[in-house]
């Protein structure tokens, strides 16, 4: 099936094609966003994450939800999945990095992006309303008091979120757009009932949904859910100026129904997470053929954020660390090392799954499997409480270690044991490098937590038995650079040999963060849109996020985190 022709087609509707969508939509072009996943209205989220149908993206078991959990060789991999992309399943937390971002080489070389990204940064906090966490809940006031104890308390401060809190006292009341002088959607206030991760029912969290979508449909953009592009083609010598095709099949199909649509379009952006992105590129290069120019950078300089995700449970129901927002704190466990407490709402125990004792010392699997179960037979009760209790989410912190280190691993296509030997991704570690937390400093954190509160610590089931780290932000893979030998795009997003073919995801990030990289993302997906010159004779829309102050005066975000 092929249609009239588009200006723009954006593939994901994460914070990067989102920022695209919008921002395209209002300087006049026509936009058609692809996105792999379902359109979510408040209520369709689930009401605990045991709803696993509504809550993980698995379609091979007609899951469609939120939250998809990719394992590869060396890493397990955290992301989201509709219309919103990871903002649907994320915390929201939107921390801007400190300064020991920009001095990677990937930043660095490329120019003073500090400079360049500062007014984008403010930008995509007042489109994503962004305010500290209001209050300190159990786990913040343990963390910092271990923060006081390593002689680090004066870096612990309050998480900036992408969250309304709304007027104290009338948690959940409804009220006309705060944000956007009444332009965008009524809101209601943060119950703190902590589902950020699983779907905010109450209106509150600002998920993309509520501000660049919300815009860009508006004013004219139109979202195809449940549409899965799995080929770009080149067009060349179209009188009406499209350049490529994009091919796309519907992603909640069943297994036996075939059939694909296409689009032309003058210009393609591509935003489908940095696995998305480079599970499709490997494919149009590789597979179909239809993109064979691409760099043979496609796949490198892939990061982590050097994550560490460990948890505590305690043995008794004495307090409820299922309070406040999935994570309302942050602090420096040393110079390049950050913590937050993260939380799941009560009676979402289903992570608990993917918990496993903690064990001391690497070794081989079976090595591994050894000490888990001598230390489950040790500790029977303890293992009990910490993977069979149903009040899990009211006992349990989970502790996110990031880091600045910039270490990466390069991905290609192939077949391994956890592709299930079919045609996927599979992970290399670079010389040398180590993409996770050193476990005497995550594993220390941990036990500094349990010991405070009578708890057990606890790790991941790969990390423990297959020795592979967890992240929600995996980046990188499509590296900036200047040709198409030393990078996939260049330094406006646009990619080499193909113009008018951009990628704007986590999948560009030259460097680690060492915090949530959302706002960086967005910061980014501003940049690259501010480059783009309005369509012919069309009159620029009033921009929300820097025409219109909130109505409803929201909390000052801190300053960024120093070193």
């Amino acid at each position: 099936m092929s249609e009239k022709v588009f200006d723009y087609v954006v593939v994901g509707s994460g914070f990067g094609g989102s920022v695209s969508a919008m921002r395209l939509t209002e300087k006049g072009y026509r936009v058609l966003v692809l996105e792999r996943g379902k359109r979510w209205r408040d209520e369709d989220f689930p009401r605990s994450n045991w709803n696993v149908r509504k809550f993980l993206w698995l379609p091979q078991l007609r899951c469609f939800g939120i939250q998809e959990i990719t394992l590869l060789k060396h890493v397990m991999a955290l992301h989201g999945s509709g219309v919103g992309g990871g903002s649907l399943v994320y915390a929201g937390v939107l921390m801007e990095p400190d300064e020991r971002m920009f001095e990677t080489p990937g930043w660095r070389d490329l120019g003073d992006w500090k400079a360049l990204l500062r007014p984008h940064y403010d930008t995509a906090r007042r489109m994503l309303g962004v305010a500290p966490h209001p209050h300190m809940t159990p786990a913040d006031n343990i963390l910092k008091e271990i923060a006081r104890a390593r002689g680090t308390e004066d870096s612990f401060r309050m998480a900036n979120v992408s969250v309304f809190f709304g007027t104290p006292g009338q948690e959940g009341h409804t009220v006309p757009d705060p944000y956007f002088g009444g332009a965008g959607p009524d809101r209601a206030g943060c119950t703190g009932c902590a589902a950020c991760m699983v779907g905010c029912r109450h209106n509150a969290k600002n998920t993309l949904p509520k501000n660049y979508l919300y815009f860009a449909e508006k004013w004219g953009a139109e979202i195809r859910a449940e549409s899965e592009v799995i080929d770009i083609r080149p067009l060349s010598g179209q009188a009406d100026g499209a350049r490529y095709e994009v091919v796309y099949r519907r992603s909640t199909r069943l297994p036996f129904q075939r059939g694909t649509h296409s689009v032309r379009t003058r210009q393609v952006v591509i935003a489908a997470h940095a696995l998305g992105t480079m599970r499709l590129l490997f494919r149009c290069r590789d597979v179909t053929g239809s993109l064979p120019q691409l760099s043979p950078r496609l796949g490198t300089m892939v990061r982590t954020n050097n994550e560490a995700l460990n948890g505590v449970t305690g043995r008794t129901d004495d307090i409820d660390f299922a309070t406040g927002a999935a994570i309302t704190s942050i602090f420096k466990l040393d110079d390049k090392t950050y913590v937050e407490p993260v939380r799941y709402p009560h009676g979402s125990s289903f992570m608990r799954l993917l918990a496993m004792p903690m064990i001391e010392g690497g070794g081989s699997i079976p090595a591994r499997l050894a000490k888990a179960a001598w230390r489950i037979l040790r500790h029977p009760r303890d293992f009990a409480k910490g993977s069979f209790t149903f009040r899990w989410a009211k006992r349990s912190t989970i502790l996110l270690l990031m880091q600045t280190v910039d270490s990466t691993l390069s991905i290609r296509p192939g077949r391994s044991l956890f592709s299930l030997f079919r045609r996927g991704l599979v992970t290399q570690l670079d010389p040398g490098q180590s993409i996770t937390v050193p476990v005497a400093l995550s594993h220390g954190l941990a036990h500094d937590y349990a010991a405070k509160i009578d708890g057990i610590p606890q790790d991941t089931v790969p990390e423990t038995l297959l020795g592979i780290p967890a992240t929600a932000h995996m980046l990188g893979g499509c590296p900036m650079g200047t040709d198409a030998s030393s990078g996939v795009v260049d330094a406006r997003m646009q990619v080499f040999n193909y113009p008018g073919l951009y990628v704007i995801d986590g999948s560009i990030m030259p460097g680690n963060p060492g915090v949530n990289p959302s706002l960086t993302i967005t910061a980014l997906a501003e940049y690259a849109m501010s480059h783009i010159p309005p369509a012919e004779s069309h009159r620029q829309r009033a921009t929300p996020g820097l025409m219109v102050q909130p109505a409803q005066p929201q909390p000052a975000a801190p300053e960024p985190l120093g070193v």
